[in-house]
């Protein structure tokens, strides 16, 4: 059986696809609009007589080529945490109806999410996101006065592709420590590649311990891994450029660790233990053989 809902979700990642782009909230619009019910409808200005929806509406292009002729510029503000973001205030907003999700409670999450890009496409395609807000309340028997939906917590700061917060907005204890750790990187003692990522690991799990110690929520937690990450990785190619650790992916929100390096091959069963096992052993012998460099690190 067809699901409305999940047929505009298919639509939409697959245009992301299409443009070669991360998938965002605007992709997610365009997905809606391609399909054939009452919200595709209400999205597509260019259905003669469309004027509940402004006195612009069937005059411009559709959505979907609003954003695929401005591509670079609708793409470089789509985020995965966005979309994500916006679907579960989507299904948070059906349950509170005692509704099975489709793609009007979507419409309503994408227009009171806010996203730049999205007002940005209805804008130019000639749709007016009020009277397209109201057309999806109506749908799902919602009062037209209901207040904007209360968006879910984003993923924290520094995961996914959300970026991390800015280093003036780090905490200034936390931060002051790590670029004392920073400062004292036994990079000397660094002479094999193994050697440059095992260090990489360990600085994680010094700024994840340290943000633990502080008692800093995530996007604290994860905006320090980042950044600190960010600086040893480059005094590492700095100092030795032979042993720069590859680029390692962002760390996923809810992870307690750090990320490993990128490009690794899976490993499974007993293979893996092993794999982690001698890993773990690298890291302690590493850090005992460079706690000396260490003496001395400030305390937050």
């Amino acid at each position: 059986m067809s699901d409305p809902y999940l047929d505009a979700m298919r639509r939409g990642l697959s245009f992301a696809s299409e443009l070669g782009q991360r998938p965002g909230s605007v992709h997610l619009l365009v997905g809606i609009s391609l399909g054939d019910g009452p919200m595709a409808t209400v999205l597509a200005n260019t259905v003669p007589g469309n004027t509940a929806l402004g006195p612009e509406a069937g005059k411009g292009r559709s959505l979907r080529d609003v954003v695929a002729a401005a591509a670079a510029e609708f793409g470089a503000g789509a985020a995965v945490w966005q979309h994500i973001q916006a679907q579960e205030a989507a299904r948070e907003f059906a349950a509170a109806l005692g509704q099975r999700r489709a793609p009007q409670h979507l419409l309503a999450a994408l227009l009171d999410q806010g996203v730049p890009e999205v007002r940005l496409a209805l804008e130019r395609a000639g749709i007016d996101p009020v009277a397209a807000r109201a057309a999806a309340l109506a749908a799902v028997g919602a009062d037209a006065a209901l207040p904007p939906l209360t968006m879910p917590s984003p993923v924290p700061a520094g995961t996914m592709d959300r970026a991390p917060l800015p280093v003036e907005r780090l905490d200034a204890r936390a931060w002051r420590v790590l670029g004392w750790r920073q400062d004292h990187l036994p990079l000397g003692q660094l002479h094999r590649r193994q050697q440059a990522t095992s260090l990489s690991r360990l600085e994680d799990r010094a700024a994840l311990r340290l943000a633990d110690r502080l008692g800093l929520d995530d996007d604290q937690r994860y905006s320090l891994l980042r950044h600190h990450a960010d600086q040893v990785r480059r005094r590492v190619a700095d100092a030795r450029p032979d042993l720069a650790d590859p680029m390692r992916s962002a760390p996923r929100a809810g992870t307690r660790h750090p990320p490993g390096p990128a490009g690794r091959r899976l490993i499974v069963g007993w293979g893996a233990w092993l794999e982690n096992r001698r890993t773990g052993l690298r890291d302690r012998w590493l850090e005992l053989r460079t706690r000396a460099a260490y003496r001395g690190c400030p305390q937050a």
